[in-house]
């Protein structure tokens, strides 16, 4: 958590901290959890100089479901503890290809439980397979159909990658299983999510990314994951803006 300004205490300062801050609770698995997506996006926001703090937690377990967060009842014991802006839904990578229906039915009983606490939901469109680009346009419809239903938002990461290859095949988003978030993948995540979320333009945000963890507790200092270039930074915070716009 970090808090960017303080203003000047007020009779009702304590009303207006409550709506300076941002809470959002990101439940999925390893595509939330590997770069700690949740803390680079604050990161972000922190660069931005915004006025508002976000603050983040995750639920995550490998290879998690929407069906295995219901079924554990972690996500929903913590969405009931809390007082929370935005849900972030991240479905397992292929399931919305091969069992949309299940997926349908536990993001509707998770939405309905998160409208019940007066938050809202943001679907976490995520991205092809590098081996399987194919994919990506049932993914995407699979993620706009149910948000469409539910009048979800959406964070539309995998088109975000989508536009961010094209205009720089050489920037790698993905780890070598072909599957998972490189630092820089997770970059363009944390960045789509940073504009759903605050409604602000990505661009001119910092383009070195850190690992949320210390190189050694004694030292203190955060591991630098990436320093994009200029111009690299540029082309994801453009693209990442002209993505979002649209949908």
């Amino acid at each position: 958590m970090f808090r960017l300004i303080k203003k000047p205490a007020k009779a009702n300062s304590f009303q207006e901290t409550q709506q300076q801050i941002i809470r959002v609770l990101f439940i999925g698995n390893s595509y939330t959890y590997v770069n700690d997506l949740p803390w680079l996006t604050q990161q972000l926001a922190q660069s931005a100089k915004e006025t508002r703090t976000l603050e983040t937690e995750m639920v995550v377990v490998a290879g998690a479901t929407l069906k295995t967060h219901w079924k554990g009842g972690k996500a929903l014991r913590l969405l009931k503890a809390k007082r929370w802006n935005y849900v972030v839904l991240q479905e397992q990578s292929t399931l919305p290809i091969t069992n949309p229906k299940e997926m349908y039915k536990y993001a509707s009983l998770f939405d309905a439980k998160i409208k019940r606490v007066n938050s809202q939901t943001v679907f976490y469109l995520t991205w092809a397979k590098q081996n399987q680009p194919e994919t990506q346009q049932i993914l995407t419809d699979s993620y706009m159909t149910i948000a469409k239903e539910l009048k979800a938002k959406v964070a539309p990461v995998g088109i975000a990658w989508q536009k961010v290859q094209q205009a720089n095949p050489k920037l790698n988003l993905y780890n070598p299983d072909q599957s998972h978030p490189s630092p820089i993948g997770s970059y363009v995540a944390a960045c789509v999510f940073y504009t759903t979320i605050l409604q602000m333009s990505p661009v001119g945000l910092s383009r070195r990314i850190y690992s949320s963890q210390f190189n050694t507790p004694e030292e203190g200092n955060r591991l630098e994951l990436e320093s994009l270039s200029e111009t690299d930074a540029q082309i994801i915070q453009n693209s990442v803006e002209s993505i979002v716009k649209k949908i």
